[in-house]
């Protein structure tokens, strides 16, 4: 079985949202891990708020957690170190994979005491089924975000060139859209994980 680590997502050095994901790759340039259907994972109970109420109010004090269940297939998350995304695919029934992408724009992953962490930016890059089309997701929050405080100026430009730079790799269709994602097959009847010791520690 491969190993369990946790994927954390962070904000203001304090943790938003901690998972368990199983590690299916781990090398000088790239890493790989999945998230198993049902898995539990942690999210702050700090105040939220947006177009869509899910982002974290800048400046609220954090008061606690509480657990989420990961729905629907698992997800592969693909991310080549340094690079201010990665890359998702969901693995469904029959261990096929999807045929839609998601980028997810975030900080590069940096290694933690047991996994990985990162920072949601909110944008998205959404590619279609048939890999011609994009589009991008949640402009509105992140608009919010930037009105709100929780990203600077400067965080947004860097956001926003992200973005750019995520969409030029889709319509590319370059790595990794052109890998065999048939290399990181998680293997069949896996359990169920749990988060590891350290995950809310800050960072």
């Amino acid at each position: 079985m491969p190993e369990v680590v946790n994927l954390r997502w962070m904000h203001e050095a304090h943790v938003e949202s901690a998972h368990p994901v199983f590690l299916l790759h781990d090398s000088a340039d790239v890493i790989v891990t999945f998230e198993l259907s049902q898995s539990v994972g942690m999210h702050s109970t700090r105040p939220k708020g947006g177009p869509r109420g899910r982002n974290l109010e800048p400046g609220t004090v954090h008061t606690g957690f509480a657990s989420g269940v990961w729905t629907g297939d698992g997800v592969a998350r693909v991310h080549r170190r340094g690079e201010p995304w990665s890359t998702w695919r969901w693995l469904g029934r029959g261990r096929a994979w999807s045929t839609a992408w998601y980028v997810n724009l975030e900080e590069p992953w940096l290694r933690s005491s047991a996994g990985f962490d990162t920072e949601d930016w909110i944008l998205d890059v959404v590619v279609a089924d048939d890999g011609a089309s994009w589009r991008y997701k949640d402009e509105d929050e992140l608009e919010w975000a930037a009105v709100s405080g929780r990203f600077s100026a400067e965080q947004i430009t860097r956001i926003m060139q992200a973005g750019t730079d995520a969409v030029a790799m889709v319509e590319r269709r370059t790595w990794p859209f052109d890998a065999d994602w048939d290399d990181w097959l998680p293997p069949e009847h896996l359990s169920v994980p749990t988060l590891q010791p350290g995950w809310d520690e800050p960072r």
